[in-house]
């Protein structure tokens, strides 16, 4: 996997775009049905002109590449059934991976394929997809000696207290820099990944526990939670954070940075809220940075509440350059509406505000706070 094609020009395709740099492959194109043929799609993320184009041809968007990356799983999720009713994205998916096996490309998706009829085709017409993770054997071994995950369910339920007691008690040196959100498609992982690249000009070496399904693009760990489920058990999850974190410091790294997956206030779906708040305890973040909306003050005073309460008020709120509407759809907010949304978010909370893309003047807040405050210092 050297000379890559992105499908399609969806989130996970433009964070890829937005940090190309940092990646192990090449990315030469990218094809999506419902985008204009011919659009320079670095220009489309971060108006820079990259030189790889946005194709409508399935022929010419894998012309000279060797692998086609999935970054959708053939089905609707996150509010797209209108687009891929309107286009039929689901046929034209299943076009595009019997084009690409046919030439001989290797196909891969970052998600999990759980959707039956999808694996009932691919059995059907003999197609191979794999599903590429970060390297997490190691993880997992380390994860079983840390906290013996053998047994039975009745053993592992039980067990599972004094397991959480000895988590919480470990000593742990790494920095660890949370970032959450108010809401889902907001900018978490952007603000991640440039964190990660400004500490890295620094010299100071850092790890992106990525919980986007990416990680492995990145050579960093990863802690997407449907790719996990594909092999263990939801109980284990706070568990292999914790083995993550340890493994990081192990290796040297000063700090770990990780961006909470969607919006960190609860829903009606009892279980995420509970995987919600048991990854920010299993990671216990010491700085704490808040991706904010705009007209949504009574979001992030709740935001604010949950953090204070479960982890640490954040350090700083951060806000977004634009916001998804619909799938696909941004509503871009002038720099003149953004400086007065922030000097009104100072007033109102008391806090640090910056613009999302001020990585530089976060990562200088974050080392100045380092530097004044002990680590295990408190709330």
């Amino acid at each position: 996997m050297e000379r890559v094609v992105l499908y399609p020009f969806n989130k996970i395709t433009q964070g890829l775009l937005r940090f190309r740099d940092l990646l192990d492959v090449e990315i030469v194109s990218v094809i999506d049905f419902v985008e204009e043929d011919g659009q320079d799609a670095g220009a489309q993320v971060d108006g820079k002109h990259s030189g790889i184009l946005i194709h409508t041809s399935m022929a010419d968007g894998l012309k000279d590449a060797d692998t086609l990356i999935l970054n959708d799983p053939g089905t609707t999720f996150g509010g797209n059934s209108g687009v891929f009713a309107e286009h039929d994205l689901a046929g034209l998916w299943r076009k595009l991976v019997l084009y690409a096996s046919g030439r001989g490309l290797k196909v891969v998706s970052v998600h999990e394929i759980y959707d039956r009829d999808t694996l009932n085709w691919m059995a059907e017409q003999q197609i191979k997809i794999d599903v590429v993770h970060s390297p997490r054997e190691q993880l997992f071994q380390e994860m079983d000696e840390r906290y013996g995950t053998g047994g039975t369910d009745i053993e592992r339920y039980l067990g599972q207290f004094e397991k959480e007691a000895l988590m919480y008690s470990r000593p742990r040196s790494i920095k660890r820099v949370g970032i959450f959100a108010t809401r889902g498609c907001i900018g978490k992982f952007t603000v991640q990944m440039n964190l990660y690249r400004q500490f890295a000009a620094k010299g100071i070496k850092a790890t992106a526990f990525i919980t986007e399904p990416t990680g492995f693009l990145f050579r960093q760990p990863e802690g997407d939670i449907f790719k996990f489920l594909a092999h263990r058990p939801l109980e284990q999850y706070p568990y292999y954070i914790d083995t993550v974190i340890h493994q990081a410091q192990h290796s040297g790294s000063d700090w770990i940075i990780m961006a909470g997956q969607s919006s960190i206030l609860p829903t009606m779906n009892i279980a995420f809220n509970s995987l919600r708040f048991a990854m920010l305890r299993a990671f216990d973040p010491e700085y704490v940075l808040l991706i904010a909306g705009y007209d949504d003050d009574g979001a992030i005073q709740d935001a604010i509440e949950i953090l204070r309460i479960y982890s640490r008020r954040p350090l700083a709120l951060l806000l977004p350059d634009k916001l998804e509407t619909s799938y696909g759809q941004y509503e871009v907010y002038p720099h003149e509406r953004r400086l007065a949304r922030k000097l009104e978010l100072e007033q109102k909370f008391q806090i640090h505000v910056l613009l999302i893309e001020q990585a530089e003047t976060a990562l200088n807040l974050l080392l100045a706070e380092a530097n004044a405050i002990p680590a295990g210092s408190g709330k």
